[in-house]
């Protein structure tokens, strides 16, 4: 399994249980080994509008509904 499959797993299991969630990109990428831009890169690619997901940019982290 890929990085990415991982990193995406994780975030849906965060949103299982509450529908959204605000992820440190930061903190993600420490917790899984990897640089911070593929977080970013997960987040734009596998959680879009079209596959059901809203994603807001904030200052210091960004949440998913």
């Amino acid at each position: 399994m890929r990085i990415s499959d991982i990193i995406e797993n994780f975030i849906k299991d965060m949103l299982e249980n509450d529908k959204q969630a605000i992820i440190q990109r930061n903190d993600l990428a420490e917790q899984f080994n990897c640089v911070p831009s593929q977080i970013n890169y997960v987040i734009s690619t596998r959680f879009t509008p079209i596959q059901g997901y809203y994603v807001e940019s904030q200052r210091g982290g960004r949440r998913l509904y």
